[in-house]
C-alpha cells in the first residue's frame, strides 16, 4: 500500500462523498479509525458517509460522538437535525439546526431550513429567524468583544446550564483575556462531562504551559494528539496546527476493492471491526450521550426543545452554502461596538435584552429529499 499524508487522505474521502462514492468513503474512514482510533476528522467523514447512504442510525451514533469532542461541530449538528426529522422528532431536529445556526448565522441555507422546520411545527413560516444568545455570543467572540460574549454566555447558561458547548467557548475566552483561573475552572467543568472536548483540552494545555506540572501537560497533549494527530507536531515556532506540514502525519492507504462495501454493509456491530471502544470517545457518564445532547427537553431560546418524517433538506446543500457564506457577519448592537459590526445588515428586534433578529433571503427550490 502506498503512503499518503493524513490530510490528503481525509480530502480524498471528502471527494468520494461529494461524488456519491459512499461505499469507498465508509471503507476508507473505517480504515483510518483502525490506525487513529479517536481521529475526529475521520469520525466526521464516516458520519457524513453514513448520512449520504441513508444509514441514519449509524450516522447518528457517529455524529453524537463527534459532538462529544467538538460540541459546536457544524456538520454534526446539521446531520443530527436531518436524522431527528427523519425519525419524526421535529423538536430535536429544530434544536440541532438552531445550534448549527449559532455557528453560522449568516448561512442562508441554514436560515431557510430553520424557517421550513418552524413552519412544519407551527404551521406558519416565520418572517425572521431570531438570533439566540449563543449566536450572539459567538459573533461577539469573532469580533473580539469578549466581555459582551461572556455576558451573553452567562445569561444563556443561566437559562440552560447543560450547554457545554457554550461553557467550552467561555473557557476559551477566559484564556484569551488571561483569566487563567477562570479558564481552568471552566475547562475542567466541561471535561467532567465531555472528557474529549478539544477546546477544553486546548485551554488546559495553555493553562499548564510554563507551570511546573509537566506530567499533566504531557497527558493533555497526548489526549489532544489522539483526537487530531497533527497537534503532536505543534511547537513554539509552529503553534497553529494548520501550519504543521501535511507530511508530518503519514500512513499507508487502503487498497480498496468493491467487495469491501458488502463486508461493511453486513457488519451491524461495525465498531467491533475497528478494534475501538467507542465509549472512549463518549463522555464518562451513565448516559452514552453528553447530558447537553441527552437532555434536549431543557428549554433553550428560540425553540427550546425541540416531530417529522423524512427530511426535505439536502445535506450537500449545507456544505455548498457553508463554503460560500461569510461566517464573519456581525449583529447590529448598541453604541459599544465598532462601525464594522454595524454594517453587517442585522436589524434590531423588539425582543428584550440583547436578542436580535435576522432577516434571511429566500432561496430557490429545495433539492428533493435523499
Amino acid at each position: 500500500m502506498a503512503e499518503i499524508p493524513l490530510r490528503s487522505y481525509l480530502h480524498e474521502i471528502e471527494k468520494h462523498i461529494e461524488s456519491g462514492r459512499t461505499d469507498q468513503a465508509i471503507s476508507h474512514s473505517r480504515y483510518l479509525l483502525q490506525v487513529y482510533p479517536k481521529c475526529v476528522d475521520a469520525y466526521r467523514l464516516l458520519g457524513k458517509s453514513y448520512l449520504e447512504s441513508q444509514r441514519y442510525t449509524d450516522a447518528g451514533d457517529i455524529f453524537q460522538r463527534v459532538l462529544s469532542a467538538v460540541p459546536d461541530d457544524f456538520v454534526s449538528q446539521v446531520g443530527m437535525s436531518i436524522i431527528r426529522e427523519d425519525e419524526g422528532n421535529l423538536d430535536e431536529a429544530i434544536w440541532h439546526m438552531e445550534r448549527a445556526f449559532e455557528v453560522q448565522p449568516s448561512n442562508n441555507a441554514i436560515q431557510e431550513e430553520l424557517r421550513r422546520l418552524y413552519a412544519k411545527r407551527d404551521n406558519v413560516e416565520p418572517p425572521k429567524i431570531r438570533l439566540t444568545r449563543g449566536a450572539l455570543a459567538r459573533l461577539y467572540y469573532k469580533g473580539e468583544l469578549y466581555q459582551q460574549a461572556i455576558s451573553e454566555i452567562r445569561s444563556a447558561l443561566a437559562e440552560n446550564s447543560s450547554r457545554h458547548d457554550l461553557q467550552a467557548l467561555l473557557a476559551d475566552i477566559y484564556i484569551k483575556i488571561n483569566q487563567r483561573v477562570e479558564a481552568a475552572d471552566t475547562a475542567l467543568e466541561v471535561l467532567r462531562h465531555l472528557p474529549n472536548c478539544m477546546i477544553a483540552i486546548k485551554v488546559m494545555i495553555q493553562v499548564l504551559a510554563g507551570a511546573d506540572r509537566e506530567e499533566e501537560l504531557k497527558n493533555y497533549r497526548l489526549r489532544l494528539a489522539q483526537l487530531d494527530p497533527y497537534t503532536a507536531f505543534t511547537s513554539p515556532e509552529t503553534p497553529n496546527v494548520e501550519d504543521v506540514q501535511d507530511n508530518a502525519v503519514r500512513l499507508e492507504k487502503l487498497d480498496w476493492k468493491p467487495d469491501q462495501a458488502a463486508a461493511d454493509a453486513d457488519t451491524p456491530a461495525w465498531a467491533a471491526s475497528l478494534g475501538v471502544d467507542l465509549a472512549d470517545l463518549a463522555p464518562s457518564t451513565e448516559s452514552t450521550l453528553p447530558d447537553w445532547l441527552d437532555d434536549l427537553s431543557a428549554p433553550t431560546e428560540a425553540a427550546e426543545t425541540p416531530e417529522a418524517t423524512s427530511s426535505a433538506f439536502a445535506f450537500g446543500e449545507i456544505a455548498a452554502a457553508s463554503a460560500t457564506q461569510a461566517e464573519a457577519a456581525q449583529p447590529k448592537v448598541e453604541e459599544d461596538i465598532p462601525d464594522w459590526l454595524r454594517e453587517a445588515g442585522w436589524q434590531s428586534s423588539a425582543a428584550e435584552g440583547m436578542t436580535r433578529e435576522l432577516h434571511p433571503r429566500r432561496r430557490g427550490e429545495r433539492e428533493p429529499a435523499r
